[in-house]
Order: structure tokens, then sequence, then C-alpha cells
């Protein structure tokens, strides 16, 4: 469809994540083109929703121990481009790590319901007698 992007992610252990986002149409009288982040030293905090899911497209060293980054808010679809100094981007990358941390153990712990759930539906089902051993 060509209302969507698709990104790809690698999680620290390796694993890849597919994200899907609808593209939101462009107010009348732009260009499409990302705006400009204005100088802070939050930039996982959007500027526009005020969201902190704010997470980097791209990035680029600069002189002096500066970075230009091209960042996303996945909640109101905001883009933006800044450059940040060297303690900020290290505060960013915390700030992401930390997030990454969190979807980890909110994974584990979904994962962990799921199969707990699993497991009694299969044991009612053993109790029941709904399953044999020619089921197997």
């Amino acid at each position: 469809m060509g209302d969507e992007t698709t990104e790809h992610i690698t999680l620290p252990d390796g694993r890849v994540v597919r994200l899907i986002s609808m593209r939101q149409p462009e107010p009348p009288g732009t260009d499409g083109a990302p705006a400009p982040a204005e100088h802070r030293t939050d930039p996982h905090v959007c500027p526009s929703c005020a969201g902190e899911l704010v997470f980097p497209v791209s990035w680029e060293e600069r002189v002096d121990s500066r970075w230009k980054l091209s960042l996303r808010c996945p909640e109101c679809e905001w883009r933006g481009m800044g450059e940040f100094d060297q303690p900020d981007v290290e505060k960013f990358d915390d700030a992401l790590n930390d997030g990454t941390e969190q979807l980890l153990n909110s994974l584990r712990a979904f994962s962990r319901a799921n199969m707990e759930a699993d497991i009694e539906r299969f044991i009612g089902a053993m109790n029941d007698g709904v399953i044999e051993p020619m089921d197997f």
C-alpha cells in the first residue's frame, strides 16, 4: 500500500522488529519536508505532541562533538532534524536503552501470561476429557 512505511529495527539481542506506520496526509501548504527540530536538550520528547517515544531515524556526527539527528515521533508522526551536543545524545541513548529494556520486559511478561493461559486451557481440556492420548 502506498500509505504505509515499513522500518526494520534490530534489537540489542539480534532480533529484528518490523514497524509498519501509516502516513498522515500533509497539511495544505507544506512541501512534505521534515520540520526542523528546535534546539532542545531532550530529543526523545516530541515538540508537537510532547510524547516521549521519539526515536532517531538517522544520525551524523558533526564537528565539535555535535550530532545531527533525524527524528520521528510514532505517536503523531512528527518528523524533524536537529543538532545536539554529545551529552544530550548520550542521555538520548540512555533513554532509548531504557525504553528498549521496558519493551523487552513487557514482551517477556506478555509471553509468560500467554503461556500460562495456554497451559491452564490445556489442563482444563485434559480434566474435562476433551483431550485423549490418541490426540497426540
